[in-house]
């Protein structure tokens, strides 16, 4: 026990957020910045941002013709502000604090979501305590923690896919409680346990965008290559989660 908590502390210290660190259960401050913003003219972290519908278009038919109704979108972004992790540790609040940013004008504080979620110095232990902060904040029961093997098969490949595609085509966004593993360009070396949102995608859901509560240096001087919004392909993000899980 001695020489795990050492090893774990070396990882928190390293990584810059040890939210997730713990194992998973059986299967069954930065300024803010707004992604619409970034869609209108500043695309320096994410270049082919598309601008993303409004709540009051969500559900919006392009179409009466019901006969014939229209192929589903390729890509859809939702709006959300992003925000940097304000310690350490709270990559699960920031990443939740960003997800609810989607949906509500005033999203609750990342201290106010560290408390629901019992966050601690070591994090936030599981994605199941995320999905009931969405479902508690946004006034719903629509979200449920999904886990994934490592690595993990196709068909759950496949699913985390129709889950992006499905949430964010009806407006709501995922998180998704991540290791490293895999990584996107620029993240630090070492084991890495992390939260990050899920708030577009593309190519028919093949690539998925990423807002990240540490980037932007946000999690420490280690982290200035990260950018706050990145895109990464649908597989990669399935092998980023393997041994984790996510919001859907």
């Amino acid at each position: 026990m001695t020489i795990f908590r050492t090893s774990f502390i070396a990882v928190w210290l390293l990584a810059g957020c040890a939210g997730g660190g713990a194992s998973m259960p059986p299967d069954p401050s930065q300024p803010a910045g707004d992604l619409a913003d970034l869609a209108n003219g500043d695309v320096s972290s994410s270049p082919d941002l598309a601008p993303s519908a409004g709540a009051a278009d969500l559900g919006t038919p392009a179409s009466h013709d019901l006969a014939n109704p229209p192929p589903p979108p390729t890509k859809k972004v939702l709006n959300v502000t992003w925000q940097g992790q304000q310690t350490g540790y709270w990559c699960g609040p920031g990443s939740t604090r960003m997800a609810l940013s989607t949906r509500l004008a005033s999203p609750p504080t990342q201290q106010t979501l560290a408390s629901y979620m019992g966050t601690t110095t070591n994090g936030t232990d599981d994605v199941s305590l995320v999905r009931g902060a969405l479902n508690h904040y946004f006034a719903t029961s629509f979200f449920q923690a999904k886990y994934m093997a490592d690595p993990p098969p196709q068909s759950e490949r496949d699913l985390l896919k129709h889950d992006v595609v499905y949430d964010i085509d009806h407006g709501y966004p995922l998180v998704a409680n991540v290791v490293s593993g895999w990584r996107p360009p620029g993240y630090p070396g070492g084991t890495i346990y992390h939260y990050v949102a899920v708030v577009g995608y593309d190519q028919s859901g093949d690539r998925v965008l990423i807002a990240d509560p540490a980037g932007d240096g946000a999690g420490g001087s280690s982290w200035s290559n990260v950018p706050r919004t990145y895109w990464i392909s649908v597989y990669d993000l399935g092998t980023w989660i393997g041994g984790k899980g996510y919001t859907a």
